[in-house]
């Protein structure tokens, strides 16, 4: 059964945007962007690295365009890219957790 855009909709509004790479639809284009991509990381591949793509990552975030979810093109441009691991962790800076980042202390006791 295909899913639907109102789906994805429901989906992101409710949290569960990565309900999404579950689908079918998701699956036939993200095979589709790697094999045109010749499994190659294009962000490596702009810096004259070679390295084999991993990931197939939205230019225009899915929260932002879920309209262009299952689109390789948004006119001219890519909307859909390959890349290695590495490099979408570089295109999505606020997913990674920093372990120097401070927390809170759970007491106001202190060892000077």
């Amino acid at each position: 059964m295909e899913k639907t855009l109102s789906e994805l909709k429901d989906y992101i509004d409710t949290g569960k945007a990565e309900n999404f790479y579950a689908w079918a639809q998701w699956h036939r284009v993200r095979d589709d962007v790697l094999k045109l991509d010749n499994y190659e990381c294009q962000a490596c591949k702009q810096n004259g690295r070679h390295r084999r793509a991993e990931v197939v990552h939205h230019v225009k975030h899915l929260k932002d365009r879920p309209d262009l979810a299952l689109s390789i093109w948004d006119g001219q441009e890519r909307q859909l890219v390959s890349l290695c691991r590495e490099c979408h962790e570089k295109a999505h800076p606020e997913r990674i957790k920093h372990k120097w980042e401070r927390k809170t202390p759970l007491t106001e006791e202190r060892w000077d």
